[in-house]
């Protein structure tokens, strides 16, 4: 079912998102150190569209039922800054939190990125929130990266029934007011919107998804999110069946913001789950 029950509250915001035009052929550019830039290509197709406060909804949103959900951030953690911290202290807490959110029998943390709105940060990767509607995956791109993960930690695919690619959003700032994260309902979108998107890498070229407009498509976000919350969102399913299979998302801008707000930092961790059935 469609999530369209909401409280009486003010609901909606109008605001403008960016889906791709169809049928253009783009790389977006990650292979060098400067400032990533925000959209995936220049041919972005603006449209304004309704996006509902998903903290109004009387169904709360949830990973397995909507592909997305809001819940505590209850890690412990020193410094998020610290890649090595990271590493070994914030991952475990990771994989505990969505293999106990999803029955998943075994987890793999196998990438972080930090995000900032301005270039300030000392580090030798500079992303950008992504202001362009996308997903992580293809099922080609999802496959290769599934097996070059597993096979550094030992594992094999075949031993399991089946895999998810789950991501975790974290905001570094006590409030998020600039560039929040906007979810499309999947069960909203058709696949004439879906276009394959190259990403050049320092190493290598991957492929992800993007997505240009449909009036049809019902949009979520979760107002004022703080730090001690996170968004966990799914990216892959290796379960054809499963409707809600990713999640097409894209950072935007809130309408009616002061220009001297917090500017938003995030970090975004990447998991692979494995279920044996």
């Amino acid at each position: 079912m469609l999530l369209n029950a909401v409280n009486q509250n003010q609901p909606t915001i109008a605001a403008e998102i960016n889906y791709i035009k169809p049928n253009i052929q783009a790389t977006f550019d990650l292979s060098t150190s400067k400032k990533s830039a925000d959209t995936l290509t220049e041919q972005v197709d603006k449209r304004v569209v309704e996006i509902t406060d998903a903290r109004l909804l009387a169904k709360t949103a949830t990973l397995k039922e909507d592909g997305f959900g809001l819940v505590a951030n209850k890690y412990h953690m020193a410094d998020y800054f610290d890649d090595a911290m990271v590493s070994t202290e914030l991952y475990p807490q990771i994989i505990k939190h969505l293999m106990s959110l999803t029955n998943a029998s075994k987890g793999v943390v196998f990438d972080h990125t930090i995000r900032s709105v301005e270039d300030k940060l000392h580090r030798a990767e500079k992303r950008s929130p992504i202001h362009t509607v996308h997903n992580d995956y293809v099922a080609s791109s999802a496959q290769h990266r599934l097996h070059i993960e597993l096979e550094k930690q030992g594992l094999k695919a075949s031993d399991y029934h089946r895999y998810q690619f789950i991501n975790t959003w974290i905001p570094l700032v006590d409030v998020v007011l600039d560039s929040p994260l906007a979810f499309a309902d999947m069960r909203s979108v058709t696949s004439e919107q879906s276009h394959l998107l190259q990403v050049a890498y320092p190493d290598r070229v991957g492929e992800i998804e993007g997505f240009s407009y449909n009036p049809n498509n019902r949009w979520f976000y979760f107002s004022r999110m703080t730090s001690k919350e996170q968004l966990n969102f799914k990216v892959f399913d290796s379960d054809k069946s499963n409707a809600v299979n990713r999640t097409p998302h894209s950072a935007f801008l809130l309408p009616s913001v002061a220009e001297n707000v917090q500017s938003r930092v995030s970090i975004e961790l990447r998991t692979i789950l494995l279920f044996n059935k």
